[in-house]
């Protein structure tokens, strides 16, 4: 009997136990941030009797993160291949809008389309606070369940290259975040925007493109 006490998680399918502790992460990351959420407390709302599950399957909490990121990105790329596909057959590769909806549409697709907003929380959390401390998103690694997106940000380089070699990078993180944030807040209660959810999307893009592509300000040491 002691033996079965001691399997932990192999109790249960690999996969499942995984998939579970994923989605119950996004949604504890996006409702308490990132740095409010235990293991403990991850693996108490995937139903994991082991305490140890998240250690066992991820490593740690980052490594969790990161599971989150891979598994979201793979469901996600096929939607992001379809705009980039609609992109080149109409001769819109260099177009802000289409590039932009090639990022952001599937993220906006699960909520129109599923009601699902956990994803979009988390992301927007991971934005704002581990992002900046240098945690990787699976993009910085080259993962394949980011082909897509990343085809889509090397485009995004090319258009605004103008802006020089860094400056185009930190602005779709900011104009990500604008994205999230609104999008959050919308569903927190679509009532206070007066419009579809299809028509605030499209207020978005309209926000992003311009917030991404203004030029610069010249300061005086640039003068200088």
């Amino acid at each position: 009997m002691s033996s079965k006490r001691l399997k932990g998680p192999d109790t249960e399918p690999q996969p499942a136990t995984r998939e579970r502790l994923i989605l119950e992460a996004e949604r504890l990351f996006g409702e308490r941030g990132i740095d409010g959420v235990t293991m403990r407390m991850i693996c108490e709302a995937a139903g994991q009797k082991f305490a140890g599950s998240v250690q066992y399957h991820f490593g740690d909490l980052e490594g969790l993160l990161y599971a989150v990121f891979e598994y979201r990105e793979e469901r996600l790329q096929p939607q992001r291949r379809a705009i980039l596909d609609e992109a080149r057959t109409h001769g819109l590769t260099g177009d802000l809008r289409q590039l932009l909806r090639a990022v952001f549409e599937p993220n906006y697709r699960m909520f129109a389309d599923e009601g699902h907003i956990s994803y979009m929380r988390c992301h927007a959390a991971y934005l704002t606070t581990h992002r900046p401390r240098g945690v990787e998103h699976p993009v910085d690694r080259a993962s394949p369940t980011t082909v897509a997106l990343r085809e889509a940000m090397d485009l995004l380089d090319r258009r605004l290259a103008v802006l020089g070699p860094s400056l185009p990078t930190r602005r779709l993180e900011c104009v990500g975040t604008m994205f999230l944030l609104g999008m959050v807040e919308y569903a927190a209660d679509p009532s206070r925007y007066a419009m579809s959810v299809e028509r605030w999307y499209e207020e978005l893009l309209d926000m992003m493109v311009q917030a991404i592509s203004v030029l610069p300000r010249v300061t005086g040491d640039a003068q200088a």
